[in-house]
């Protein structure tokens, strides 16, 4: 058989295989039907599958509604086999065994010293070889795994640097994944528990140490290199207790169960168990102050990350974890303080209900969905109609993410040669050629001659589509509003800006922003698209800003249906960070990278995430909203109404000291500079100061890159992001914000996820978020 007739052999089989554990009990008429395939062919596969003892054939029971012989049922059979869940912690290992419909068969916890990672990978191999025919293996380790390979951590410090997922297959003969298990548990969660329906959801294991997993847009979100969700690195003390990663006061040296339980003892003088503290603090004033100030410590993290990725749910789980539980109490009350309102009410906090199988329940979820019958579902998947990227099966999310990488590769490149496109993606040749030939059918690429000239054989030349209208892209910023027009391949064309300066009022430069996306659709066309760019969170299904929003004059409006009344035309509207994060991975100095933190840095402080290569918006289109996670309880009074916001540090009056009578690099006395009209704002004057050198205005700069790289080393610890990208006005004076966030994040980002994090200054400048527009389009 050729290697092209066994691939389709092992697919057809799959189908089999799918089809039967689906229905639990079939007909081969049925089968043949469900699949679609030849009744000759269904046969032979039936016959190799039942030699084979993975499926078993009986007669079915007459039921007396058709005549004639009963039609024999086909069923799994005795070698079909199983899966193996697996869990490995500092007491032991945790071992569920599962057929191929999910049914736990078996479930045991082995006490194995797993100090020594040799000793307990030898152990766990002989309780998984043991256990019958095995599909596939996934386990779950406490420790963040980037590339395969252990990193550092306080639960299993002697796993760092080992690939226990080759070690365990060489041990066990078939194939073995290893993954950090709060991602298992959240996998868990999302199929058996509280998280079951959602789309956006953060997961905390307090245990141990203190994990976290990420649901992002339906995805779990593993990071750049594979180590998100290092929240039990974040720093809460800059001169706290020494933690074994390096830094001082990480939240697991304050609120881990370890400490909580060692404070108790000292309390009472002996030896406490997370069961009796949680009785305890039931009636112990002293030892429920002790669990609930831990709780409000773990929730002002949990706040940081409700404002910056905006969950539609944080779930806790822990053997110190109860629903009713001072923890939980803090918890809720820190979120309550520190998060905006919206995104308050907009997050429930739910405690696990599985008794600390979550983690084992998501590593046999994902064993299973390792197996044939697997795939072969995902084959029927793939051959029915495509299902939204949020909810694809994990094959088609996979070919999606594919096509988007080819895609991007395309973008701004014109002719660009098959072969270029296998090196820039690192996709395989044979990949590369599938979907280009789907592209090309979908129409969004075509055949082309090559730009110049090549020596050799030719590959085929292949180009974005140009689309038949033209897109219009229009931001609103502070000085006016922003226009772009691309052709269909998202080539600039035409670029404008009109002046109008920004007011308590949005009715005015909505007006005005309609009237010009109106003007620019009579010129271009009625096959012309539009996207806009406002600096307000929108929410991602309804359009609208929130009715209690952080800028009080964008509340309450729906902007897309207010600029589409007006042009007659269907408008997309996002947030001008997302958008600028987008045109930097695509067009600017994340090129490469499909992880991307950017930061919109001046007295609008703002943030824009690329998670796997699409903006994160957050369950209400909140993500990113770093400019106000809190700084200082009692701090300066923010727009938004609280005390102490990062952006409430950056306002053109908190360096008021450094403006007053000061000549700028121009000459002349600052009053008559403002009555000439060379400063618009107190910002213009400081980067002007800083721009000619004024050594107080460089350090302020450096002091607010450092101030901001604090203050967002949480969302680096937990998104894991590979670039780092830093842009908004106070760039524009030169590089002293960039080296200040990039020495902050350096000093405060856990080791793992600092190791390999690029910080760059933006390059599309004040283009990025008009330009952004124009990529949503595309």
């Amino acid at each position: 058989m050729t290697p092209g007739g066994r691939r389709v052999h092992l697919v057809r089989r799959d189908l089999i295989f799918a089809a039967v554990r689906e229905a639990g009990r079939i007909s081969r008429a049925d089968l043949v039907r469900r699949t679609g395939m030849a009744r000759m062919t269904v046969n032979s596969l039936v016959a190799d599958l039942l030699a084979a003892g993975v499926l078993a054939e009986e007669a079915a029971a007459p039921t007396g509604e058709r005549a004639g012989r009963p039609a024999r049922s086909l069923t799994l059979g005795p070698a079909a086999g199983g899966v193996v869940g697996a869990v490995i912690s500092a007491d032991g290992v945790r071992v569920a065994e599962a057929d191929l419909t999910g049914s736990i068969l078996d479930e045991r916890h082995h006490h194995i010293d797993t100090s020594d990672p040799v000793t307990a990978l030898d152990a766990i191999a002989s309780v998984i070889t043991g256990t019958g025919r095995v599909w596939s293996t996934v386990a779950g380790l406490s420790a963040p795994i980037s590339g395969g390979i252990v990193q550092s951590s306080s639960v299993l410090p002697g796993w760092a640097g080992i690939a226990p997922a080759a070690e365990l297959s060489r041990r066990v003969g078939h194939r073995v994944i290893v993954r950090n298990d709060a991602d298992l548990c959240l996998l868990g969660e999302v199929g058996y528990g509280v998280a079951a329906g959602h789309q956006d959801v953060c997961y905390l294991r307090v245990a141990t140490g203190i994990g976290c997993g990420l649901l992002l847009g339906g995805v779990v979100h593993h990071g750049a290199t594979g180590v998100a969700g290092e929240i039990g690195h974040v720093q809460v003390d800059e001169t706290g207790a020494l933690c074994h990663c390096g830094n001082r006061g990480c939240l697991e040296t304050i609120a881990s169960p370890r400490q909580i339980l060692a404070a108790l003892e000292t309390g009472y003088g002996a030896p406490i168990t997370a069961e009796q503290a949680v009785e305890l603090a039931r009636t112990d004033a002293t030892a429920e102050r002790i669990m609930a100030d831990a709780g409000r410590m773990i929730g002002r993290v949990v706040a940081a990350l409700a404002n910056g990725i905006n969950p539609s749910l944080v779930v806790l789980d822990g053997p110190l974890i109860s629903s009713d539980g001072p923890i939980v109490s803090g918890v809720v009350e820190s979120l309550h303080r520190y998060a905006q309102p919206e995104v308050v009410e907009s997050t429930a906090v739910r405690v696990s209900a599985l008794g600390g199988r979550a983690a084992l329940l998501g590593a046999v979820g994902a064993a299973l969905r390792a197996t044939p019958a697997a795939r072969g579902e995902r084959a029927f998947a793939s051959a029915s109609s495509p299902a939204p990227s949020s909810v694809a099966a994990p094959g088609r999310r996979e070919r999606l993410v594919r096509r988007e990488m080819i895609v991007e590769a395309l973008r701004g490149r014109g002719s660009t040669a098959r072969s270029d496109l296998v090196k820039i993606t690192r996709l395989p040749r044979a990949a590369v050629v599938d979907i280009l030939a789907e592209l090309r059918h979908d129409g969004v690429v075509e055949l082309c001659a090559p730009a110049e000239p090549r020596a050799g054989r030719p590959s085929p030349h292949f180009r974005l589509t140009a689309g038949g209208g033209r897109l219009i892209g229009l931001a609103l910023a502070g000085p006016g509003i922003r226009a772009v027009v691309a052709d269909g391949t998202g080539h600039v064309e035409e670029s404008l800006t009109v002046p109008f300066p920004m007011s308590n009022d949005s009715h005015p430069i909505l007006r005005a922003t309609a009237e010009m996306a109106r003007e620019l659709f009579e010129r271009h066309g009625p096959e012309a698209r539009i996207a806009v760019s406002v600096p307000s969170p929108v929410h991602p299904e309804t359009g609208r800003f929130g009715a209690r929003s952080v800028l009080p004059m964008f509340s309450g409006f729906a902007p897309a249906e207010e600029i589409a009344t007006a042009v007659g035309r269907p408008v997309l509207v996002e947030n001008n960070a997302q958008l600028a994060a987008l045109a930097e991975m695509r067009r600017g100095a994340a090129r490469g990278s499909r992880d991307v933190l950017y930061l919109k840095a001046d007295q609008h402080t703002g943030a824009g995430i690329v998670a796997g290569g699409r903006m994160h918006r957050g369950a209400i289109g909140y993500a990113g909203e770093v400019g106000h996670l809190n700084v200082r309880d009692i701090g300066p009074l923010c727009i938004c109404g609280s005390r102490g916001c990062l952006s409430a540090f950056l306002t053109p009056a908190y360096f008021g000291a450094l403006l007053e009578n000061r000549p700028s690099a121009g000459g002349g006395s600052p009053g008559s500079q403002l009555a000439a009209g060379i400063f618009r704002t107190g910002e213009d004057r400081l980067l002007s100061l800083a721009s000619g050198g004024d050594r107080p205005a460089r350090r302020a700069l450096l002091d607010a890159g450092r101030l901001i790289g604090r203050i967002v080393a949480p969302l680096c610890d937990v998104l894991n992001p590979g670039v780092v990208v830093v842009g908004g006005r106070f760039v524009e004076a030169g590089a002293f914000v960039v080296d200040g966030v990039r020495e902050a994040l350096m000093r405060h980002c856990a080791p793992s996820a600092a190791a390999g994090l690029k910080v760059v200054p933006a390059e599309l400048g004040s283009d990025a978020e008009v330009l952004g527009a124009i990529e949503m389009l595309l």
